[in-house]
């Protein structure tokens, strides 16, 4: 009962990794789009393996050989690495991180021809042959591959942090660049990483059911995923280099007179173009293109935020959007404005967005704040406690 049970996720394994490689890769050539480029390439080394499974295994219990799971961890983290660092996995790079896998799997195979191949259902028994060549490369191949997943789960997560943070300093509306993905991608792999250690240990048809269950389940959200992924054309700038600087002069009073004149100049323009013109009204507002409006670039235009007013350029803009949807929602009951079309009016490219983004800066929801403004008039008028309530004498930048 058991080993038909076994037969057949191997079977709906190589289904599901056969058909959705041939699904994703039409869509890759499609969409033209990196991510999911490095997801076909995963799906089809996947389909090999279950193929191989499919095949060549005489046991039912998964002969289960750490060459190609590693392999698959290494592959995983490259199309990990790339929705962190968008653009940087190249060929070269790739090639890098990939080469110790294939240089070790490749002396595995022609260690083969001089050695007697053997299945090992643990690592007891793997370390038993030792010195040999063969367990010798596998026990290295083990150790580089568990290594490697340590230093990729690292990576990861300081790469997600450093992205969240970039991503807020270029973009005033991320509802579309899913950040979602780098709250969870690093527990996948550490899940790899976890199964494929597991199951050196522990090798029986129990624990090779609940692989295949757990391998199905987290490939198929993978899967479902990354058919929702979409990449907006701005993230293509994301890795692009600045533009050179002017070299400064060696004077250091000159130099420290033509920075503040800069800043000033930097802070005039500013002021220009989010009060005079309001372009934070745009939803789809970026750094990039604030700063080519004031006549910098974004990271002189990040300096300015960071430095002096202390906010990441997202949150600057979604606080002057909230200080221009303060009126409108003052005037609720005499103009019949509904939140739902203040958010629109106001630059927010959803409803959503304007809810947190208002909560962050009031403290409330814009229900309970309208509240608060009623009562404050009952009590007192309209008069300078309402503007110290609401917060309309401050003015951005």
């Amino acid at each position: 009962m058991l080993e038909n049970l076994t037969y057949f996720l191997n079977g709906a394994s190589l289904s599901f990794f056969a058909m959705g490689a041939f699904h994703m890769a039409i869509y890759a050539r499609q969409s033209k789009s990196r991510p999911h480029y490095l997801f076909t390439i995963c799906l089809i080394w996947m389909a090999l393996i279950e193929l191989k499974e499919f095949f060549l295994s005489h046991d039912a219990a998964y002969n289960y050989e750490i060459l190609g799971p590693g392999f698959t961890l290494a592959l995983l983290s490259l199309f990990f690495f790339e929705l962190v660092m968008p653009g940087r996995i190249t060929a070269r790079y790739s090639l890098k991180l990939l080469s110790p896998f294939v240089l070790l799997g490749g002396a595995y195979w022609l260690g083969t021809a001089f050695e007697p191949r053997t299945v090992y259902a643990s690592l007891p028994e793997l370390l038993k042959d030792l010195p040999s060549f063969l367990p010798t490369v596998i026990l290295l191949y083990t150790l580089y591959t568990v290594g490697y997943c340590l230093f990729a789960l690292t990576r990861i997560v300081l790469y997600s942090i450093r992205y969240s943070r970039e991503i807020a300093q270029a973009y005033s509306f991320t509802e579309r660049i899913h950040l979602q993905w780098l709250r969870w991608m690093s527990a996948l792999l550490a899940f790899y990483l976890l199964s494929y250690i597991i199951i050196l240990f522990f090798s029986n048809i129990w624990f090779t059911i609940l692989i295949y269950i757990l391998t199905l389940t987290v490939w198929g959200i993978l899967y479902g995923c990354i058919l929702q992924y979409r990449i907006p054309d701005i993230i293509r700038d994301y890795w692009q280099p600045l533009p050179e600087e002017e070299p400064i002069e060696e004077n250091p009073e000159i130099n420290l007179a033509e920075g503040k004149g800069r800043a000033a100049s930097l802070r005039e323009q500013l002021q220009e173009a989010i009060v005079q013109r309001k372009l934070y009204l745009n939803p789809g507002l970026t750094i990039i293109d604030l700063a080519c409006e004031c006549g910098t670039n974004r990271t002189q235009l990040s300096l300015l935020l960071n430095k002096e007013l202390g906010l990441s350029f997202r949150d600057y803009i979604n606080h002057c959007r909230i200080q221009y949807a303060a009126l409108p929602l003052l005037e609720d009951e005499e103009a019949g404005h509904k939140i739902e079309e203040v958010a629109l009016l106001s630059g927010f490219g959803s409803t959503a967005t304007f809810y947190r983004a208002f909560a962050k800066e009031k403290g409330m929801a814009p229900q309970q704040w309208q509240e608060s403004i009623r009562k404050s008039r009952t009590r007192g008028g309209e008069g300078n406690g309402l503007r110290e309530i609401t917060g309309l004498q401050e003015e951005c930048p």
